[in-house]
């Protein structure tokens, strides 16, 4: 039974990540990292795969992908926020916790 469970579950992640990179229209998004008055940390990532390390200026981040966590996706005019792609990945990011306290207790 338990084993069924991670199987769905890996499933579940692989589904959310292919829609990801669906979602985006180049492929590159950027997530923000660490968020500071003045500076912004954002992780870049290709293909599921992050792949460097960028320092901005938070005022180039549409205002509403201003916050920890948020997804960013690349393009000609910048950075633009998907509230979509940011839920998933707080959901896929708090079932794996979950997953990994479950195997604790």
């Amino acid at each position: 039974m338990r084993y069924m469970l991670v199987g769905v579950l890996l499933a579940v992640l692989v589904l959310l990540v292919v829609v990801t990179v669906a979602d985006s229209n180049s492929g590159r998004t950027a997530v923000v990292d660490r968020l500071g008055s003045d500076y912004a940390v954002l992780l870049l990532a290709e293909s599921g795969e992050t792949t460097d390390q960028r320092v901005v200026d938070p005022n180039v981040l549409p205002e509403a992908g201003r916050h920890e966590g948020a997804v960013l996706y690349l393009d000609d005019d910048g950075y633009r926020y998907s509230e979509a792609a940011t839920i998933r990945r707080e959901c896929r990011h708090s079932r794996r916790f979950d997953a990994l306290a479950g195997r604790l207790s």
